[in-house]
């Protein structure tokens, strides 16, 4: 428990870019341990406090959508 809220202070000391550049690095990984779950999680969650995920998740389908 202690090592996650470690993760949890050192993910909220990235700024803003770098926290999207490894949301999506995470996102990316196919074959995930728990490790990077809950890492991927805990940057999931710093996103949604900063208000940012909601806007990345909709970026995103945006530029899938405009790929195609």
């Amino acid at each position: 428990m202690n090592s996650i809220q470690t993760m949890k202070e050192y993910i909220s000391t990235f700024d803003d870019e770098k926290l999207l550049n490894e949301f999506d690095l995470y996102r990316s990984v196919h074959s995930k341990g728990i490790k990077e779950i809950i890492y991927q999680q805990i940057i999931e969650y710093e996103l949604y406090t900063r208000r940012l995920l909601d806007h990345k998740i909709m970026e995103d389908q945006f530029e899938m959508e405009h790929a195609q």
